[in-house]
């Protein structure tokens, strides 16, 4: 909106005598004057909306507008420790008025400051609140800038964990987004939209992509009217063309992206640290060095522990409000439970007797198990065999496929010595941890067959909890059993279905199923043992009720598996 607009705008709603319109009148100027970086006529409307919400008599839906702006006002100068205190007020106005888009307005200021002072882990439980906020949204105008917002920060996370299914949720948000602002003509969202792509495509070290989409971002940026910051996206174009060693296309970018930055804070702080790093990249270690004293300068007024201290202190306080209601809540019900409770313990106090002998016996055969669990994790046969392949491979000259037989062997070795100390993981490790474990299997036994994985888009497999490595014995047992001296190629497919309360997985192969030669009977068993072991504990202490069924087939073998949905508290 240019400034006659925006003076037409203003003059209609100001000379209103509605307080609503008065209000939106003041936030058209707001925005106006905060676009144009001139936060001194921003920071000037913000209180009189103030002085005007105390003439008001329903203050409601105002008072919320009036904290979200001041939030959006310091965050614009990159004052965290004042933006701390109106998000996190911001988000209780939002609660209070029960409105989903108002809290995911506010939660992004929240995780805005949390990722400034490098706090990640803080910002991801506020992200994940308002992914299951935005997944009920009705598509519209409104949602796209929320989904793009939630590919960023998938994106983001990947790069702190390089987790790759974080990158597939990135793309599964991104390109909604896309689709929603290619419907309404929404260039900026559009402008946002390519650079998140471009960020993917990164990731995925498909730099010539990279570059096509980050063409597009600038190109759609252009078309904006107003103050865009082109800055950002000539470094990331920038990043794609060292990549790809364009030393020269390198240097033009850059210069555009120091010629063209609008940003300022911490976003400036960030700006000159990506402009060091690419120009190490490239060799000029004179001007790398230029721009990482101008990087350090900032980070010192940026970044301080006082202002981190401050933040923490505004969290703990919205938490303190947040129990209080709870308390608050509950007092209204004390009564009422408290004679349930009595009655409940009486009867509780009748079982324990009967229960303490069980338990003392359950609690034996739990010790037992847990000491056979401990000499019976992953097959060591599999290693042995694998680096058997991996000697075989080393012998054939320019083998392209021993490093990437080294990489994935180191990859799934890591990660079976991480699962072996933890009871539980998350859902998508154990599937990463299977994918590389059969790739590794393909390189052994090349054409020998192929494989598939299915698993219900409503499944949260970055938040539910299974037991580390359940299924590999049962993969295993169809690629060295099942397809063992098959004159066809072999196909094992492998589903995670939502089944309400209980996850239900199964593995399918169309081989000729378990040998009934007394050595694979006798693995068979033992296998077979470990994993009712490992499930009978699992059962006593999450008072579940896992199991598996084996069936045979007329193409070969299916395993079905039930696990309770669990999440880690």
């Amino acid at each position: 909106m240019d400034s006659i607009s925006v003076v037409h705008a203003t003059n209609a709603y100001l000379s209103s005598e509605t307080e609503s319109c008065k209000f939106k009148g003041e936030s058209i100027l707001f925005h106006f004057y905060l676009n144009n970086n001139d936060f001194d006529k921003a920071l000037s409307i913000i209180n009189r909306q103030e002085q005007l919400l105390n003439t008001f008599s329903c203050k409601g839906q105002f008072q919320y507008q009036l904290l979200n702006n001041k939030s959006i006002y310091y965050r614009a100068i990159n004052d965290l420790e004042n933006l701390s205190n109106f998000a996190f007020k911001t988000l209780e106005s939002a609660e209070r008025l029960k409105d989903p888009k108002k809290e995911i307005d506010a939660i992004q200021h929240i995780v805005f400051v949390f990722t400034r002072l490098n706090e990640d882990d803080k910002n991801w439980s506020y992200i994940k609140r308002a992914q299951k906020l935005i997944e009920v949204l009705k598509p519209s105008k409104e949602t796209a800038p929320y989904l793009r917002w939630l590919a960023q920060e998938y994106e983001t996370k990947y790069t702190l964990t390089e987790r790759e299914t974080l990158i597939d949720s990135a793309l599964l948000f991104i390109n909604k987004s896309k689709t929603i602002a290619l419907k309404y003509d929404m260039n900026a969202e559009l402008s946002e939209t390519y650079k998140v792509l471009e960020g993917c495509a990164y990731h995925k070290k498909n730099f010539s992509n990279a570059v096509t989409y980050i063409d597009s971002s600038i190109y759609y940026a252009k078309t904006i009217k107003g103050n865009v910051n082109l800055g950002p996206l000539y470094i990331y174009k920038s990043w794609d063309l060292l990549e790809m060693e364009q030393v020269e296309e390198v240097n033009k970018n850059l210069d555009s992206a120091l010629k063209y930055d609008k940003s300022s804070g911490g976003g400036k702080m960030y700006f000159y640290h990506e402009v060091s790093a690419i120009y190490e990249g490239i060799g000029k270690r004179d001007k790398a060095l230029h721009y990482y004293k101008k990087y350090a300068s900032l980070k010192d007024s940026v970044l301080n522990i006082k202002t981190l201290e401050k933040v923490n202190d505004m969290e703990q306080k919205y938490n303190k409000v947040a129990n209080e209601n709870k308390i608050v809540q509950l007092e209204k019900t004390k009564q009422f439970y408290l004679f349930l409770i009595l009655g409940s313990l009486l009867t509780l106090l009748t079982f324990i007797l009967l229960f303490r002998q069980r338990a003392l016996k359950n609690k034996h055969k739990i010790m037992l198990t847990e000491q056979r669990l401990n000499k019976a994790r992953m097959d060591p046969h599999f290693f042995f065999n694998a680096m058997a392949s991996l000697q075989n491979l080393s012998l054939e000259e320019n083998s392209p496929n021993t490093s990437l037989f080294v990489s994935r062997f180191a990859k799934i070795m890591r990660q079976s010595l991480e699962n072996t100390y933890e009871d539980l993981i998350p859902l998508e490790d154990e599937i990463d941890f299977l994918k590389h474990y059969l790739e590794i299997q393909k390189l052994r036994y090349p054409d020998k067959f192929d494989f598939k994985f299915s698993i219900d888009d409503t499944l949260e497999i970055d938040e539910l909890y299974m037991p580390s490595m359940i299924l590999q014995p049962f993969v295993e047992n169809a690629i060295e059993h099942g397809f063992k001296n098959i004159n066809f190629k072999g196909m094992l497919n492998v589903g995670f279905k939502d089944l309400q309360n209980v996850i239900q997985i199964t593995v399918r192969d169309n081989g000729k199923g378990f040998e009934t030669k007394p050595i694979e009977k006798e693995y068979k068993s033992r296998a077979m043992q470990i994993i009712k072991d490992r499930l009978y504990l699992f059962n006593v202490q999450h008072k579940s009720n896992a199991k598996y069924i084996v069936s045979q087939k007329v193409d070969g073998f299916e395993i079905e598996i039930e696990l309770p949905k669990l999440y880690q508290i």
